[in-house]
């Protein structure tokens, strides 16, 4: 099991690529990200390249410690543990 998190770079570049590549090579991913939507939309590419994988997307601010601790706690509540966690952000 992966999480991903990002408060900018989920939905493109490094955060999407890495995401998209952990999941083809069998990870269930969880995709954190300030905005849902975006977290949703790579949730669904993922879906289509990769069927057999399991996806949540959900919503946090990885600047703060309770939302990261809460999407932690979610990815080990739907997939059993936590293998590894890549945290990709921009703060503007």
């Amino acid at each position: 099991m992966l999480i991903f998190t990002s408060r900018a770079a989920i939905s493109s570049g490094i955060g999407l690529e890495s995401s998209i590549l952990f999941a083809s090579e069998g990870a269930n991913v969880v995709l954190v990200d300030i905005n849902l939507t975006a977290a949703e939309n790579v949730a669904k590419i993922i879906a289509e390249k990769s069927p057999n994988v399991k996806t949540i997307a959900t919503k946090a601010d990885v600047g703060r410690e309770g939302d990261i601790k809460a999407a932690v706690d979610l990815a080990v509540e739907k997939f059993g543990r936590l293998d590894v966690m890549v945290r990709f952000f921009h703060i503007f």
